[in-house]
């Protein structure tokens, strides 16, 4: 009689030490999984206002392709590939991170413009809320990286740092190429404008010539 007590009081032991467990980790999971979900309405909230930058076409594709890649339903020939959906995650972030740059840029020309009246309250909150949306757009982008590897962040945002300043470099090299197309374009003209009158100067000697030899 006491061999089946014993084994009852040890499985209730190992139950009792096994329900916190569980317990607590069900809570993190709903925990983490609200975090989540308020960071996504909240910047669902801030991009209602009118944006700064334009519409974010990077953002919405990445969200289709994720949709698709995480629907189980799909044929597997029919959803995307997770090196495609990490490159759109990745590309995802070098426009946030362009446009975070950017803002960072001119914070101290919209102060300025603020404090001395020549823009309103509007237009600073729309400055300030733009701001917002780029900070709560890198903690999400930092979220779905740690979705696929949760080692992955800190290797996916050097990389991500890379290309934008190549992309950076390589936009002013065409502004410079522009440039450059723009004062050939003026040098031909002002040459070609020149060329007629160094022509129609040159014949009033030989007139001369002439002149004397008839005298």
């Amino acid at each position: 009689m006491a061999e089946p007590e014993e084994e009852t009081a040890q499985t209730v032991v190992k139950m009792s030490l096994a329900t916190p467990l569980i317990y607590v980790f069900v809570m993190l999971t709903a925990f983490a999984t609200f975090l989540i979900l308020y960071r996504r309405h909240r910047l669902k909230k801030l991009v209602s206002v009118e944006p700064i930058f334009g519409r974010n076409y990077l953002l919405e594709l990445y969200e289709i392709l994720r949709e698709k890649y995480l629907d189980k339903l799909l044929p597997k020939d029919q959803r995307p590939p997770e090196k495609v959906v990490k490159a759109a995650l990745l590309r995802r972030a070098v426009e946030t991170i362009r446009r975070t740059l950017k803002l960072k840029e001119n914070e101290p020309v919209f102060n300025k413009l603020y404090q001395e009246g020549l823009i309103g309250d509007d237009v600073y909150k729309q400055f300030e809320l733009q701001n917002k949306v780029q900070q709560l757009e890198l903690k999400e982008i930092v979220e779905e990286a740690q979705l696929f590897h949760k080692e992955w962040p800190p290797l996916f945002f050097p990389v991500v740092q890379e290309i934008c300043y190549n992309e950076a470099l390589r936009r002013r090299l065409h502004v410079m190429d522009e440039r450059s197309e723009l004062l050939c374009e003026l040098w031909n003209y002002y040459v070609e404008k020149s060329e007629p009158r160094s022509k129609d100067a040159s014949p009033a000697p030989e007139k001369k010539k002439k002149k004397k030899a008839q005298a």
